[in-house]
C-alpha cells in the first residue's frame, strides 16, 4: 500500500489523535497504560496529543490519527474508515496476540461459562463478536460498533483496518508475523516500536512496607489480574508439587499481587479455594507500585506463566525492580528477555515446575541487564521510535 504522502512544515508541531475503545477508561488495562504513557513521552518531545474514544470525531485539526488495540474489540475498524474518509494518515498499534496461541487456551483452559460458550458458538471469530454485543448490553455505546462487526465479521474488519493503516506499530517482530498469519494480509508497512517500562515508579521503593506485607525468606511472586490468561491456578498446584517431592520448596510461600478481573467468577472462586487451602499462598490484591517493587526486590523468583502476552511488561517492571530470576513464557517475551529468563510451557504443570526449579538453583538475570532494560525499554524510547514513523507518514525530514 502507497503511503499517502503530506508535507507538513518543519518548523510546525506534530498533531496527532490517539483513539482506542470507547470504555478505554471505565475498563482500565495495559492498552490504557501506553495511552497515558505514550502521550506523556511524545509530549516532551513536542508532539501534540488528543485522546478520545469517539467511533467518528471532526479529525480536521490532526495531522494524523493513532489507533490502538485491533483484536477483541469493535471500534477500531470504524474509527480508522472514519480518519481515512477525511484524508488523514493513519497509525495503528494492534497490540496482537496469536490466534494460534489464543485458540490453544481456549481449547484446554476455559471456565465456567466461558468454557460453556466454546461448546455452544465453536466458530472462535463468531464468539469474539458475540463477547462484543455481550459487552454492548452493558455498555451502549458498544453495542452499534458490535452489531456492524457482526454483520461485516471481525477478521474481514481486522483483515481491513491494517490493509488501510499507513504504518503497523508492533511491539515485537514476532507480532508483524503473527498479523500476517492471523489475518491473511501479505504487505503492509509496519516497525516495532518496544514496551516501555517507567522507571521512576518501579526502581522507587518502599522496602520496609513490604517487609511488613511479607514474612517469607524464600518466596515466588506473580503480579497481574487474577484471571484465566495469567495462570495463576496452574502456578499453584506447580508449587505445590514441588512442595511433595522437592525439599528445596519446603519454606517456599507463593504471592500474588493484583485485582480480580470479574468477568471470570468461576476462576476466581477456584482461585480464592486454593488460597484458603494453601497456607503458603497469598493473595496481596492491588498494591502501590513502590510497595510492590519492595516486593519484587526480595523475591526469589518472578513468576508469571501466562497462556499469551503481547510482551509481557510486567517481566521488564520486575527487572528494574531488581528480581534475580524470571519464569516465563512465551516466544514474545522471550524476544524481550533473551536468556535472562527461564521459560516453560504455560499448559504443563511438569514444565512450570521444572522451570521453577531452575530459578531456584541460580539467577536468571544477568548482570547488565537492569541496565539494558532502563535504556532501551522506556516510554521515552517508545515515543521517539514513534515520532520517527510520523515523520516518516508525514514526509517530515530532520534536516
Amino acid at each position: 500500500m502507497h503511503l499517502l504522502k503530506i508535507t507538513v512544515p518543519c518548523m510546525k508541531k506534530i498533531k496527532v489523535l490517539f483513539q482506542s475503545r470507547v470504555d478505554i477508561y471505565d475498563r482500565r488495562g495495559g492498552d490504557t497504560v501506553q495511552l497515558d504513557e505514550t502521550k506523556a513521552a511524545l509530549e516532551k518531545l513536542g508532539v501534540l496529543v488528543d485522546i478520545t474514544s469517539k467511533l467518528k470525531p471532526d479529525v480536521s485539526k490532526y495531522d494524523l490519527v493513532h489507533v490502538f488495540n485491533l483484536d477483541w474489540v469493535c471500534e477500531p475498524y470504524i474509527q480508522i474508515k472514519n480518519a481515512k474518509t477525511q484524508g488523514k494518515p493513519v497509525v495503528l498499534s494492534p497490540i496482537h496476540h496469536s490466534l494460534a496461541e489464543f485458540k490453544r487456551y481456549e481449547q484446554e483452559y476455559r471456565y465456567g461459562l466461558a468454557k460453556v460458550g466454546n461448546y455452544l458458538v465453536p466458530f472462535q471469530p463468531l464468539r469474539d463478536v458475540f463477547r462484543n454485543i455481550l459487552k454492548g448490553l452493558f455498555y451502549p455505546q458498544k453495542l452499534l460498533p458490535a452489531i456492524l462487526q457482526l454483520f461485516m465479521g471481525i477478521r474481514r474488519q481486522q483483515k481491513l483496518s491494517i490493509q488501510l493503516a499507513d504504518y503497523i506499530l508492533v511491539q515485537t517482530n514476532k507480532e508483524s508475523q503473527d498479523l500476517k498469519m492471523s489475518y491473511g494480509v501479505k504487505d503492509f508497512k509496519w516497525a516495532k516500536v518496544v514496551n516501555g517500562v517507567n522507571a521512576d515508579k518501579f526502581t522507587t521503593k518502599n522496602l520496609n512496607e513490604a517487609k511488613k506485607i511479607v514474612d517469607y525468606k524464600k518466596y515466588i511472586i506473580c503480579v497481574g489480574r487474577i484471571e484465566p490468561r495469567k495462570n495463576q491456578i496452574s502456578l499453584i498446584k506447580a508449587l505445590i508439587s514441588l512442595k511433595a517431592n522437592d525439599p528445596n520448596f519446603k519454606d517456599v510461600g507463593l504471592l500474588f499481587a493484583g485485582s480480580y478481573n470479574s468477568h471470570h467468577p468461576t476462576y476466581i472462586n477456584q482461585f480464592k479455594k486454593l488460597v484458603e487451602k494453601h497456607a503458603f499462598v497469598k493473595h496481596l490484591g492491588f498494591l502501590d507500585q513502590k510497595v510492590l517493587s519492595g516486593i519484587l526486590t526480595n523475591s526469589t523468583v518472578f513468576a508469571c506463566p501466562s497462556w499469551f502476552e503481547t510482551t509481557g511488561l510486567v517481566y521488564l517492571e520486575a527487572v528494574v525492580s531488581g528480581v534475580k530470576s524470571l519464569v516465563a513464557s512465551g516466544e514474545r517475551a522471550k524476544e524481550y528477555l533473551g536468556e535472562n529468563a527461564f521459560y516453560c510451557d504455560p499448559g504443563n504443570l511438569q514444565s512450570i515446575s521444572r522451570s521453577l526449579q531452575l530459578a531456584f538453583k541460580k539467577p536468571s538475570v544477568k548482570k547488565g541487564f537492569k541496565g539494558y532494560v532502563l535504556k532501551n525499554y522506556t516510554w521515552d524510547t517508545a515515543a521517539k521510535q514513534t515520532l520517527d514513523i510520523y515523520k516518516k507518514v508525514l514526509n517530515i525530514s530532520d534536516n
